[in-house]
This record gives C-alpha cells, sequence and structure tokens, in this order.
C-alpha cells in the first residue's frame, strides 16, 4: 500500500526539494498522481479473481464473491470479463444471458477460492498481483458455482455473450470488460455484508464460460 507520506510547502529557498524537469527552456514540476483513495497511481494493492470455464445451464450459477461483515474492507471490482471455452467444438445459434447481480448473503457450495495458487486454468483462484500485497482478509471469499446462497438483493444489468467457437464475436467478447468503464461514474463497490454474483438467464444455449475478475480492497 502506497500512500503520498509528506507535505511541503513550496517556497523558494526553503522546504523539500521538489523535482523538476527542464523542458523548452524552463524547470516544470514533475508530480506523481493519487487517485480518490489516496493511493499514488498504480500503486492500490489489486487481485485478480480467476473463475474456470463451467458449462452453461439455464439459470446457472457461475460465481460470487462477497465481502462479509467484519472484513474492514470496501471490494470494489475494477473489471469483469467474460472468457468462451473455444478449444472445444459446440454449435450454437443464440447467445447465452450473463446477468450481475448485487447479493447479501453469501454463496455456499461450489468450489472455494484458492488464495495466491493453482497450476492450471482449471483452478479457481484469486491471485495478488504483487506478492507483497497483503492477503485477504478471512471474510472475503469467492465460490466457483455455488449451489446455494448468495441472496440476489438488486440486478446492475445483463449481457449477452456468444459461445460458438467460429463465431467472431466469441473472440472479440472475450476482451470486452462486462463493466462500463471510461466514464466518470462511481466505481462497481461492494461494502460489508454485500458480494456479487454472476447468474446466466434462464435460456440454456451451449458451450461453457470462464471469467476473469479484477478488483482492489480499500
Amino acid at each position: 500500500m502506497t500512500t503520498a507520506n509528506d507535505s511541503v510547502l513550496v517556497t523558494p529557498g526553503s522546504g523539500a526539494t521538489i523535482a523538476t524537469h527542464l523542458a523548452g527552456g524552463k524547470e516544470h514540476q514533475i508530480v506523481m498522481v493519487a487517485d480518490e483513495s489516496g493511493h499514488l497511481q498504480q500503486t492500490l494493492p489489486t487481485y485478480n479473481w480467476s473463475v474456470p470455464a463451467a458449462v452453461v445451464g439455464a439459470s446457472k450459477l457461475y460465481a460470487d464473491i462477497f465481502n462479509a461483515v467484519g472484513s474492514g474492507k470496501v471490494l470494489e471490482v475494477r473489471g469483469l470479463w467474460a472468457i468462451p471455452k473455444s478449444d472445444v467444438a459446440v454449435v450454437g445459434v443464440v447467445a447465452v444471458e450473463v446477468g450481475l447481480y448485487r447479493t447479501s448473503a453469501v454463496g455456499t457450495g461450489g468450489t472455494a477460492h484458492t488464495y495466491n495458487g493453482g497450476a492450471a486454468a482449471t483452478a479457481h483462484v484469486i491471485t495478488p498481483w504483487d506478492t507483497v500485497n497483503a492477503a485477504l482478509p478471512a471474510q472475503v471469499t469467492a465460490r466457483a458455482v455455488p449451489t446455494a446462497g448468495a441472496t440476489i438483493s438488486a440486478l446492475f444489468w445483463a449481457q449477452y455473450l456468444s459461445t460458438e467457437e467460429t463465431n467472431a464475436a466469441t473472440y472479440i467478447g472475450a476482451f470486452a470488460n462486462l463493466l462500463p468503464v471510461g466514464t466518470m461514474n462511481q466505481r462497481l463497490t461492494f461494502n460489508a455484508g454485500e458480494g456479487l454474483l454472476i447468474k446466466q438467464g434462464t435460456v440454456a444455449g451451449v458451450g461453457s464460460l470462464a471469467f476473469l475478475g479484477l478488483f482492489t480492497l480499500v
């Protein structure tokens, strides 16, 4: 965790030395950008959440992540990508609905995540982007294909994804963030007692979907 550790009075002849760079015959002050969390840009501890591929199915629960009371953290999801499994041929002409929901209870059953481990793409893992990042609080947990719990409290939105391996949209979708980013909106935020559920719609479809999430804890 890196936050600004000092402040100075910018007064000629006194105070701390301020970094500058000579350009066009003038010295320009060098700055380091901090985001609204107070962390210097690109230093906020970040984690990826890798959910292995699961066969699609009507109303299937693909995965949930939950920030239980007592974590002392706010979980912010920065990105979420659906990754159609395209190394096995399928025949499909309709897309699969993938809904994102806020939950008010932790999921149960399924496969719990492993922290900073896993040796194959079939593993359900949460991995820090820097090994010096603090380990997750015990209250932050995730499940692949939960069988119960994960009580839905609100819908964010649903999207429709191609899973047929010869359809160009299948590959384009794998690189498309399911979250609307690039606007001046709030981040997708989960306070204590809240979580995120990835759930399929009522049309069965064909193929398999994996997911990649990117989140921070503040």
